[in-house]
């Protein structure tokens, strides 16, 4: 036997045993990773766990995909057990998450859909979408037994931020959901019964057709004194009782929440669905609390002067020059630069690094931002000026 096949049988062998056995003890796991990356190094270690399907880690948050339940035709929900990382998230907030996908890793940003367990799993909802690469891979092809990673937790979205008096009053709360925009509806809600349903809660759901609404039946045995669930479909859906029919409209407002003056709005869908809401609502409701899963599109002025700027790059001793008309993150790819980057769409917040000096533009809100010493989302921003980067 060769050399390499020497070490490639020891190795197979001995990090299945070692994950076997931390298995059943989980109390040594974190101890054994770290003893064996001392003895034997930290590269060697994380290489044999991970061949051996091990989600334990010295510096990255892995979690088992251990249960995959099919919620409808193009939808699935992830349940995912996190090694000791994993620092946990609150009801509302959502996730980045990478997975593999012929050798090349790919990260989206995903709504948790269930509200914390005692048991430590997660929940993520993915519906797939035509030309979602991860969202079709994960509905079609994803097995239990897959290790995947997670990232940051992001999201305002939370009971904590927007209810900070939720134990001393009884609030009214509207939530406003788009196709799987109800996941983080879901998490919320899930939070909410845990807490005996501090407040009087409506969720409008709106879905072309009943067999697309996620989290149907669960919803519907949930509804009582105060949790009000009405579901809203396209005109000429099959609808059932307590069904109402169209797009955002004031006279569903009226129908189903009636006055918005004493209110909390929260609302999750496509960048459209969000605008129609917007217009409708205005600044009616007591609060408007608000994520969407699209971004809006990049804005680029034709007729304005293209111009050149020098981006220092301070880890790497670089100095490359972009144009003011691209987002900083294609302008750098284009150059050879590859930062770390993920949705494209400035969602994820992979791309995220210090910008430390210069002026940039959000090419999705025209918004001018000249403050240094600040995050910057690359795959959004273009340079206005001389900018310095912590890359």
């Amino acid at each position: 036997m060769r050399k390499t096949g020497v070490f490639s049988y020891i190795g197979a062998h001995l990090f299945t045993n070692v994950e076997n056995a931390m298995r059943t003890n989980s109390q040594l796991s974190n101890k054994v990773v770290r003893g064996l990356s001392k003895i034997l190094g930290q590269e060697f270690v994380t290489f044999w766990l991970e061949q051996a399907g091990s989600t334990h880690s010295s510096d990255r948050c892995l979690a088992e995909v251990v249960r995959i339940d099919r919620e409808t035709a193009d939808a699935v929900s992830l349940w995912l057990r996190p090694n000791a990382l994993f620092k946990g998230f609150e009801a509302g907030q959502h996730v980045n998450l990478s997975i593999t996908i012929d050798g090349v890793v790919h990260t989206r940003s995903y709504s948790f859909s269930s509200a914390p367990t005692e048991s430590g799993l997660v929940r993520l909802t993915i519906k797939q979408t035509p030309t979602g690469l991860v969202s079709r891979y994960v509905v079609n092809q994803l097995e239990v037994g897959t290790v995947v990673e997670l990232g940051d937790v992001f999201g305002d979205m939370t009971l904590a931020h927007t209810q900070p008096t939720l134990s001393q009053q009884r609030p009214s709360m509207l939530l406003l959901a788009a196709g799987s925009g109800i996941t983080p509806m879901i998490s919320l809600i899930e939070e909410l019964e845990v807490q005996g349903w501090p407040a009087d809660v409506t969720l409008m759901s709106w879905a072309r057709n009943p067999e697309d609404v996620l989290f149907d039946s669960s919803l519907k045995a949930k509804a009582g004194e105060h949790f009000k669930y009405v579901r809203l479909l396209e005109n000429g859906a099959n609808l059932a009782e307590g069904d109402l029919a169209g797009r955002p409209s004031a006279e569903q407002f009226a129908a189903v929440a009636g006055t918005l003056e004493t209110t909390d709005v929260y609302a999750c869908g496509p960048d459209g669905f969000m605008t129609a809401l917007r217009g409708i609502l205005g600044d009616t409701p007591k609060s408007f609390h608000a994520e969407s899963f699209t971004p809006m599109a990049l804005s680029i002025d034709e007729n304005a002067e293209v111009k050149t700027f020098t981006v220092t790059l301070t880890k790497s001793n670089r100095i490359v020059e972009v144009s003011n008309n691209k987002p900083l993150l294609k302008a750098l790819q284009e150059q050879g630069i590859n930062p770390p980057h993920g949705c494209g769409m400035g969602i994820c917040n992979t791309c995220s690094c210090e910008k430390l000096t210069g002026t940039t533009q959000n090419m999705q809100n025209k918004s001018v931002c000249g403050t240094n010493n600040t995050a910057l989302r690359l795959c959004i921003n273009a340079a206005q000026g001389p900018v310095s980067l912590d890359l």
